[in-house]
């Protein structure tokens, strides 16, 4: 628990706000390529199957376009973070941030 919040403390110092964590996620454990969304979950799942790997996937889908202007990219986002929500369990995340990050999108999303 020590060594993730010190990790969780260390990410907050090195990104001030929440425009620079989009934009500078460092994704390199799992390939988000959009064009095979089911290869790329299927590779999430079966992996580490963690919020970071679920996190770094859903924002680069977002960034395919605009959710409140594309109706269906929106209803493909609320697909995959329900997915990403089903898929980790609270117990077992609770305390990660990136986990709590996927429930606020996805509830804006929703909303």
């Amino acid at each position: 628990i020590a060594s993730i919040m010190n990790r969780v403390r260390d990410l907050k110092n090195k990104y001030r706000n929440e425009d620079n964590i989009t934009d500078e996620l460092n994704c390199t454990k799992i390939s988000a390529d959009t064009t095979d969304n089911s290869g790329t979950v299927n590779q999430i799942m079966m992996t580490a199957n963690n919020p970071e790997d679920w996190l770094c996937f859903l924002l680069r889908l977002e960034k395919k376009g605009v959710p409140q202007m594309d109706v269906s990219l929106l209803n493909r986002l609320i697909g995959r973070y329900s997915q990403a929500v089903t898929a980790l369990p609270a117990e077992k995340h609770s305390q990660d941030e990136n986990y709590a990050r996927i429930l606020v999108r996805f509830a804006q999303l929703k909303a």
